[in-house]
């Protein structure tokens, strides 16, 4: 089976249409489609899905076959998100929070002392109306996690 099986009847389950699917979602022909799926049906086995005047049913082995299909697609997305993170790593990222109207006095010299300090972190600013609460175990960790990116910076420049 190929990988391209699953995400074809993944794409087909979810549209209800063979039609559908093939134009909107894979953007390939009705016919080229059905084939795919016969392949597949033929490879397992087993009918997956009933053709309809109005679309397509699935049968129970389909149901079956669209929950695993499913998960493996899952598990082939976050295999390429995990390597990709690991061939290129991202920045870490510093979030502050303020409330609004306040942020003109204090915003401008945080982010450039965060850009000395910290050359080598995003920085993400959010604006609320009221702070969410945020557990002392929250707080503790980005301050730790700060710290350790100073003496980290510190280190280099000695």
């Amino acid at each position: 089976m190929e990988l391209r099986h699953p995400r074809y009847f993944v794409a087909i389950a979810e549209a209800g249409s063979m039609t559908v699917a093939a134009g909107r979602k894979l953007h390939t022909s009705q016919p080229s489609l059905s084939r795919q799926i016969r392949d597949l049906e033929e490879e397992l086995g087993a009918q997956l899905l009933t053709r309809r005047a109005r679309g397509i049913e699935l049968t129970p082995a389909g149901r079956t076959f669209l929950d695993h299909a499913r998960l493996v697609l899952s598990q082939v997305d976050a295999a390429g998100e995990a390597t990709r993170r690991v061939a290129n790593p991202s920045k870490p990222c510093f979030t502050m929070g303020f409330l609004t109207g306040h942020e003109l006095t204090w915003i401008p010299e945080a982010l450039r002392i965060l850009r000395v300090e910290l050359p080598n972190i995003n920085v993400m600013i959010s604006s609320q109306y009221s702070p969410p609460p945020f557990p002392r175990e929250t707080l503790m960790q980005v301050f730790f996690d700060a710290n350790e990116a100073c003496q980290s910076r510190r280190s280099v420049l000695s």
